[in-house]
């Protein structure tokens, strides 16, 4: 996961990871990655020995309002891309699955204030 972080230094000002553990095939990390625009990403991410998985990235701007928060718990079965959804400020949406990588490209590419 560091090196995740570590190849998107041009966007992120610092990061706190308070939690990873990893337990063989098995992890689970918690962390804060704080951004050149004030906005701040807060993850869990958990794997699990059986190889299931349960995440969380919550983005937020510098007041703590919500930007997007993608995860995979289990409710809006409607949703095609069920579990996986993005809440919004407005909605909730279909997602593919997500990882930290693709959470960081996706606010390289999409923070409200152009982070790069």
């Amino acid at each position: 996961m560091t090196a995740t972080l570590l190849s998107f230094t041009e966007i992120i000002v610092s990061y706190d990871i308070t939690r990873y553990r990893q337990y063989g095939g098995a992890y689970e990390f918690v962390a804060i990655v704080y951004f050149t625009n004030n906005s701040s990403l807060h993850i869990r991410d958990y794997v699990f020995i059986d190889g299931s998985r349960k995440y969380t990235f919550h983005w937020q701007d510098q007041d703590q309002n919500l930007i997007r928060r993608w995860d995979n718990a289990e409710h809006y079965p409607h949703l095609a891309t069920f579990p996986f959804h993005v809440h919004t400020p407005s909605s909730v949406d279909e997602s593919p699955p997500m990882t930290l990588y693709k959470v960081l490209d996706y606010i390289k590419a999409h923070s409200p204030d152009r982070i790069s």
